[in-house]
């Protein structure tokens, strides 16, 4: 037998050379060094015994669980001293939660709060309220959601008309009580959200002097606002102004100075100045530069369609009314951006149109609502560019699933109809079918019967019998 030895590809020897002689050049290089400072050696060799054998190293950090379900208390109480009738909710604090947000009604209350408590001084009497609690954990691990708690305010209690009141109770996703002095965050549209002692209050926001925004409160008094653009890297000044919407004359203020940071920039959270709203005005103890609280221009913005619903691929009708306008800008073509966002103000898509102004002019648009999106409350927003002010103002509007049918009398059969009466359908169509086979089989068998039988012209017809 010929004994037989492996040859390498002359690839394979050539690469080993190269790392051979790779290796043999660095070793010489750090040899050669250490020679010359004999530190370096004994150096890198004593920092990688010390590491591996004498040093220890201790890392400490708290892993935080998912966030526990609450579990919350209701109580209504009528203050006769004071003329104020609230609901004073209480869960127990949990340290794996981060911040708590609480709906009455489905319908947002307040969120952002880093206190296991809230008092509700938006109720009136002999009503029944019911309150959910969600816990928000840190770093997102999770939600917790309470299980609805529900109460009713006494049937007679003397209420005093509560003072205006708006509050700035969250900024950037965090509540305000965990800043101490002035935010600073590198994220250019943060989210703000607070509440207001008025139902469906007309808010304006103002920052700046270049962002003027135009919106209204639910009727729990939650408000909730994101810049439609990106903010000044500076330090900015936010505004807000409730108004009540039966009474002009009843207005409270807050506001809140925060810094906007590049983002190689380090940010601290850490600072808050803000002002309540109890009597209409705001004083922050480091003076911030004056604003400029009125807009070049107002308008107002309404959803034509019936009901502000619009069905799936079709068009949604707005008109916006330019009500007062500076000269300057009168009787000249600015860009309306129109964008159409969720309910957690998250843009769904936006057009941008080129349209004449002038006071008192009337510009109608039509937007279609793309058949991607799911049915559902939406804002159409609009945004008139001046310069390097934005004025805008946000109008909510439905968004209902595109009909399957139209009847003759009006109504509309849609694919969610058609899924929710599916049992039912099926069920009619086989008793159908069931009907007809029997009628089917009834016919057939009277058929077998019939050709059966022998009648006389059968036989006549065959020769049997003559007539």
């Amino acid at each position: 037998m010929r004994n037989t030895r492996a040859v390498r590809p002359v690839w394979l020897r050539t690469l080993l050379k190269i790392h051979a002689l790779a290796f043999t050049i660095v070793l010489g290089v750090y040899f050669v060094l250490a020679f010359f400072d004999p530190g370096l050696l004994s150096y890198d060799l004593r920092q990688k015994f010390h590491a591996l054998a004498d040093e220890t190293i201790t890392i400490t950090a708290t892993v935080l669980g998912p966030p526990v379900k609450p579990v919350v208390s209701a109580t209504a109480d009528c203050d006769e001293g004071t003329g104020t009738l609230s609901v004073a909710l209480d869960w127990a604090t949990d340290p794996n939660s981060y911040t708590y947000d609480v709906e009455r009604d489905n319908t947002p209350l307040v969120a952002g709060l880093t206190n296991s408590a809230y008092s509700d001084t938006n109720v009136v009497i002999a009503t029944t309220y019911q309150y959910v609690v969600t816990a928000n954990g840190p770093m997102g691990p999770g939600v917790a959601v309470s299980d609805p708690v529900s109460v009713t305010t006494p049937s007679v209690c003397d209420v005093t008309l509560a003072a205006p009141a708006v509050t700035i109770v969250s900024f950037n996703g965090r509540g305000i009580d965990g800043y101490d002095g002035t935010p600073r965050v590198k994220n250019r549209r943060p989210v703000f959200s607070g509440t207001t002692s008025m139902a469906n209050a007309t808010l304006l926001v103002v920052i700046g002097g270049v962002y003027f925004s135009q919106f209204s409160a639910n009727a729990n008094g939650y408000w909730e606002w994101k810049p439609p653009s990106d903010l000044p890297t500076a330090r900015n000044t936010f505004s807000v102004t409730a108004t009540d919407l039966s009474d002009g004359t009843r207005q409270a203020t807050a506001t809140l100075r925060f810094d906007i940071l590049q983002r190689d920039e380090g940010a601290s959270a850490t600072g808050l100045v803000r002002g309540g709203g109890g009597n209409g005005t705001t004083v922050t103890p480091d003076a911030a530069p004056p604003l400029k609280t009125s807009a070049p221009l107002d308008f107002s913005l309404i959803v034509q369609d019936k009901e502000a619903a619009v069905l799936q691929g079709e068009f949604l009708h707005t008109v916006v009314t330019i009500e007062t306008l500076e000269k300057k800008y009168s009787h000249i073509t600015v860009p309306i951006r129109y964008t159409i966002t969720d309910e957690n103000q998250g843009n769904i898509f936006s057009e941008t149109r080129q349209s004449y102004i002038t006071e008192g002019a009337v510009i109608e648009t039509s937007l279609v609502m793309p058949l991607y999106m799911n049915p559902g409350k939406y804002i159409v927003r609009a945004e008139i560019l001046l310069d390097s002010i934005n004025v805008s103002r946000m109008v909510p509007f439905s968004l209902r699933e595109l009909p399957l049918m139209r009847l003759s009398s009006g109504a509309v059969f849609s694919y969610a109809d058609l899924i929710r009466h599916l049992g039912w359908i099926v069920f009619s169509t086989l008793l159908f079918l069931f009907l007809w086979l029997s009628l089917f089989i009834r016919e057939y068998i009277l058929y077998l019967q019939r050709d059966g039988e022998v009648t006389e012209y059968d036989l006549v017809k065959a020769g049997f019998i003559r007539r």
